[in-house]
């Protein structure tokens, strides 16, 4: 799980050099990258790589390196957002100024073998909603995507991490995937397919530290599905 690949200051920022060695380990340590609508092929050592909110720099800086190590990725974005600004963080301390990929952009995106999720119509906090505001979430920002797109989707990325039994059994109805930011290896034969975990991937990891994400259970005894909150 990634969010931005930017040199800048945000705390959700990698930087371009640490971006790219990090893929360099996983070509290196030969992880093949697949899509999440691969995850049932017999893949040597599969990864799936993503990006949360759909920034301008996923495009700029990430993109030319995801294509020199043949990697493929899904970038999940804000419908109401693409083209604009990270307005949702505006307030926060931590707050830094992003652009956001436009129309064109995913596009593009989509041209280059990459996938395109949905991160929710506004990025809030779907376990703070009403039933008739999480459909319009969860429906809608599909909808408006796709139109934009001109293709359809398959996956969600629920906005913060936080999910409840109705926000999970609508996401389960309409799309295929569902991904989460609770911590551990996707295992195929243990979590559901609405219930996705990751490992996040952040600007300071040494090699040995990204061994131990991806190659022992690190990662795996940090599961906890009660932290979706169901």
């Amino acid at each position: 799980m990634y969010h931005s690949i930017s040199n800048d200051k945000s705390h959700l920022s990698v930087s371009i050099t640490n971006f790219e060695n990090q893929l360099d380990y996983l070509s290196k340590s030969g992880f093949n990258s697949i899509s999440l609508n691969e995850t049932h092929k017999n893949i040597n050592k599969p990864i799936i790589i993503t990006f949360d909110d759909g920034y301008k720099d996923n495009i700029i800086n990430a993109l030319p390196i995801l294509k020199k190590y043949n990697f493929v990725s899904t970038c999940f974005v804000v419908s109401d957002f693409i083209g604009e600004s990270n307005k949702w963080d505006t307030g926060h301390k931590s707050y830094v100024y992003k652009e956001l990929l436009t129309k064109n952009d995913l596009v593009e995106w989509l041209s280059h073998g990459m996938s395109i999720g949905s991160h929710g119509k506004s990025h809030m906090s779907l376990t703070t909603l009403n039933e008739a505001q999480i459909k319009d979430e969860i429906y809608n920002s599909k909808n408006i995507i796709q139109d934009f797109i001109g293709s359809n989707i398959d996956s969600f990325s629920y906005p913060f991490g936080q999910v409840n039994n109705f926000s999970a059994n609508t996401v389960k109805e309409e799309y295929k995937f569902g991904v989460t930011t609770v911590r551990s290896r996707f295992n195929t034969l243990k979590h559901k397919k609405f219930f996705i975990p990751r490992i996040h991937m952040s600007n300071d990891l040494s090699r040995l530290k990204i061994f131990l994400k991806l190659k022992t259970f690190y990662e795996d005894i940090k599961y906890n599905e009660k932290q979706l909150h169901l």
